[in-house]
């Protein structure tokens, strides 16, 4: 009992105290650091998911647009032939369903352009998810891993 008490108190103790402290210290941060990371990568995970939906909803919203301008187009040539033979030697109808005409035609290449741009950017953002979720899958086998 006289040799537990010396080495408790004397400098081989005090030797083993120092590291077993920092020991623990270190354990307790990288755990505490794991716990923080595994936090993050949820809310990683959960902003994956809503630029997911929101990209869902871009392409919904496109694809009715796009639509909607075809079927705008195909009723304009029946409708301008139809006023045309109702109103026959009335001129003003006849010039507004031509200005009318052209005002449908630059509409929907304004419309197709913008619809390019759009194509190309949903592309990227689509790339850009991907990659994304390539990294969170790579944290969650790094993560197994340890």
């Amino acid at each position: 009992m006289a040799a537990a008490a010396a080495l408790s108190s004397g400098r081989g103790a005090a030797g083993v105290k120092g590291p077993f402290f920092i020991f623990t210290l270190l354990c307790l941060v990288c755990f505490v650091s794991s716990l923080m990371k595994q936090d993050q990568l949820e809310k990683l995970k959960e902003g994956i998911q809503k630029a997911q939906q929101k990209l869902d909803k871009l392409k919904a919203t496109r694809a009715s647009s796009s639509e909607l301008m075809s079927k705008s187009m195909s009723i304009i040539d029946p409708l301008a032939a139809h006023m045309k033979e109702a109103s026959s030697g009335f001129p003003p109808i006849e010039e507004f369903m031509d200005s009318l005409k052209d005002f449908m035609a630059k509409t929907k290449a304004y419309a197709d352009a913008e619809n390019e741009e759009a194509d190309a950017e949903i592309e990227k953002t689509e790339q850009e998810l991907e990659k994304m979720r390539k990294f969170v899958l790579l944290i969650e086998d790094f993560q197994a891993e340890l």
